[in-house]
């Protein structure tokens, strides 16, 4: 039984979980909102001004989300010259180094671009409104803040801390169904991948040309705590491929980076990334799959299939660990 502090101090969490869950599921539903109002905005030409990676000098590891794409454009609306650096609903988020550049890589200094302008206000302009940046993010802190603020009120309503009928908290039954949520997210991840791979083998395709195929080289920074020993450090190397690839559709030119839909692969031997980039280098015509609908969406090879079962792996990792962490506290907790 909870004394009278603990069961003040237990409601006003509450309280706080209550709000936090409320204001990041409002966030999150005017997101999606305003996503789908920005994909019927005016689509008027603007040209990017700047395009750069923004991270700090004290930069030590490429694993680390410290780094911002920096990306500006100009263009003309409502009879003024405006200028933005907005790219989709939300903002950029702080991201690593590597994925930075890849964005901003997209849209290089003097690219002429589709910018999507709100007709009511000129002044709110996106490049990519249908981008999905930090929906993935804002759901996972929904759910949390959801479970939290479920258990801390049941708390404050009980009295007392809930338990199972062999003194196992409820709250304990919490993690591994967070775990088992997160194996139906990788599945309907895996659905979704699929079915765009199988929606772009029908899309029109572009004459392209290989602007930059180069391997990249990661330096990973993994720290080891010791109880009786300092801190130890050490570097790992990490290396992807760097593809860049030029295609027109209509009066706009556009920059891919995409080979196919399963995900940049990442490899610890330079000699297999290098491999993966050598089946194009610069100068190379390729045949570009764009979406009509968003032209800026491309892939190279859209019925490739490499890579395409890490997300149903994913979600069998989380059936096992998440089920069997669930069965033994059913058995402890109820048995």
């Amino acid at each position: 039984m909870l004394n009278a502090q603990q069961l003040m101090w237990t409601q006003i969490a509450a309280g706080i979980a209550v709000l936090l869950f409320g204001l990041t599921l409002l966030n999150l539903v005017r997101m999606r909102g305003r996503m789908q109002a920005a994909r019927s905005w005016d689509r008027v030409e603007g040209i990017i001004t700047v395009s750069r990676v923004d991270q700090p000098a004290a930069h030590a590891s490429d694993d680390r989300n410290d780094a911002k794409p920096i990306i500006r454009y100009r263009y003309q609306a409502g009879g003024q010259e405006l200028e933005s650096d907005k790219i989709f609903v939300g903002g950029p988020a702080i991201t690593t180094r590597v994925l930075a550049a890849k964005l901003t890589g997209r849209y290089p200094v003097g690219a002429h671009v589709d910018v999507h302008v709100d007709p009511k206000q000129p002044t709110e302009a996106l490049l990519e409104p249908a981008a999905a940046q930090n929906v993935a993010a804002l759901v996972a802190f929904t759910m949390v803040f959801g479970v939290i603020a479920a258990t801390l009120t049941a708390h404050s309503f009980a009295g007392h801390v809930l338990y199972a009928d062999n003194g196992v908290p409820l709250f304990a039954f919490a993690l591994p169904i967070i775990v088992l949520v997160g194996g139906v997210f990788c599945v309907a991840e895996y659905v979704r991948t699929r079915r765009l791979a199988s929606a772009s083998l029908r899309w029109p395709t572009a004459s392209g040309r290989v602007t930059r195929c180069d391997v990249i080289e990661e330096i990973i920074e993994e720290k080891t705590d010791h109880d009786n020993r300092p801190t130890t450090s050490k570097l790992v190397h990490r290396y992807q491929v760097d593809l860049r690839y030029a295609y027109r559709v209509g009066k706009r030119d556009f920059i891919g980076t995409e080979v196919d839909w399963n995900g940049t692969m990442i490899s610890g031997l330079r000699e297999v990334a290098a491999e993966a980039a050598a089946k194009y280098r610069p100068g190379q015509s390729v045949k570009v799959y764009y979406d009509p609908d968003q032209p800026g969406q491309a892939v190279l090879e859209p019925a490739s299939r490499e890579g395409a079962l890490g997300p149903l792996i994913g979600a069998a990792v989380c059936a096992v660990v998440g089920g069997l962490f669930l069965t033994i506290l059913i058995k402890i907790g109820f048995a």
